[in-house]
């Protein structure tokens, strides 16, 4: 397992804002190393559901900052395509926010997961994604979209030697 796997960078800092908003001291119940079955109290379930909703909350507003610099990056070029960026937005989130396994400072982990878009006509979601995952994708590239030796070209192709 790679030490430094991480998730989209939006995701833990608003669970961990949840909690410490919640006023929640962690889980309550009996260490595990006393080898005694560990329970959960009413109150950690609740903290979990908290958790659960506002990472939910959090994953929508990840998908609306997607939509949002899809749409700035697309109408400052004033070229693109906004159906799959704003239209799969969630799935964006979802992916990117808790479903992939990838670290975007070692984009070349063995063990990462692997997202292909196909469809390049769409490439500013990628961009999006991989900008607000913290991926080495500044966000003066990501205005540059559809620009002259950008490395966000509108149908980008692999290997490209202006995309690294």
């Amino acid at each position: 397992r790679h030490e430094n796997n991480t998730t989209m960078k939006f995701s833990m800092l608003a669970i961990a804002a949840t909690v410490m908003a919640a006023g929640v001291n962690g889980f309550a119940g009996t260490p595990l190393k006393t080898g005694r079955s560990f329970a959960l109290s009413q109150s950690a379930l609740k903290m979990s559901t908290a958790v659960d909703v506002d990472k939910k909350a959090a994953l929508a507003t990840a998908a609306n900052e997607a939509r949002g610099l899809a749409m700035d990056s697309i109408a400052a070029a004033h070229s693109g395509h906004m159906g799959l960026p704003l239209g799969a937005a969630e799935i964006g989130s979802v992916l990117y926010g808790s479903q992939m396994s990838y670290n975007a400072k070692d984009p070349q982990w063995i063990n990462r997961d692997r997202f292909i878009l196909s469809a390049g006509h769409g490439s500013m979601f990628i961009y999006s994604w991989l900008n607000i995952a913290g991926y080495d994708l500044p966000m003066e590239e990501v205005k540059n979209f559809r620009q002259h030796h950008s490395m966000t070209p509108g149908h980008p192709e692999f290997p490209n030697s202006e995309h690294n």
